[in-house]
């Protein structure tokens, strides 16, 4: 059974303000932190985890009890931190993106206080702890990253379009040129019927 804390305590905020970094972190690396999972993307979230809480002032234990590992475990992750963050740039943003939204979230002392620390395990009870601005803010992240997603595929698609135009463009380069330096101005529209008439000779079989 869970301990229960007083509404008052700084004991209180500091779990909800852990739990608010959970689910950061959950979300941005598509993860359940407590999850036993050793994937490269879970080990990732937990680092993030612990080590924006040790920044807070959260002991190794303290840590571990949230992600269901031990001390020694947090104190790991604190050694290797940084040489994760200087050798995988996707976890490098995304811890970044995690330590901003978490910083904001902190400053700006936006965290509600609630009666009891939920238990993961009950998942709706869990996420009705959550702050109402943090569940607005994590889905805007979402709907961003899928729009940039969109705009990526966009632009790929659109430089597709430009080199097959670029590539049309010069194969016909010599009779664009000759046509654009030959044709008198006004004279367009019978240059254009001559030269349907022209094409339809050469083409015909």
């Amino acid at each position: 059974m869970k301990k229960k804390y007083n509404p008052e305590t700084k004991e209180l905020k500091l779990n909800n303000e852990a739990l608010a970094l959970l689910e950061l972190c959950e979300n941005t690396f598509h993860c359940d932190l407590q999850s036993k999972s050793r994937k490269i993307n879970y080990v990732y979230a937990r680092m993030a985890f612990s080590s924006l809480l040790r920044k807070r002032g959260y002991g190794f234990s303290a840590i571990g009890s949230f992600i269901n590992r031990d001390h020694a475990t947090v104190i790991h992750y604190e050694k290797n931190l940084e040489v994760y963050l200087n050798t995988d740039d996707v976890f490098k943003n995304r811890y970044g993106l995690v330590k901003e939204e978490f910083e904001a979230i902190c400053s700006d002392n936006k965290l509600k206080v609630a009666a009891n620390f939920i238990d993961k395990k009950d998942k709706d009870n869990y996420y009705l702890s959550l702050p109402h601005y943090n569940k607005e803010l994590i889905n805007h992240i979402n709907l961003l990253n899928k729009q940039k997603k969109d705009l990526h595929l966009t632009i790929e698609q659109m430089q597709m379009k430009i080199d097959t135009l670029s590539q049309s463009k010069t194969r016909v380069k010599t009779l664009i040129d000759i046509v654009s330096q030959r044709t008198r101005i006004g004279t367009e529209q019978d240059v254009e019927k001559k030269l349907h008439i022209w094409y339809n000779g050469v083409y015909e079989k």
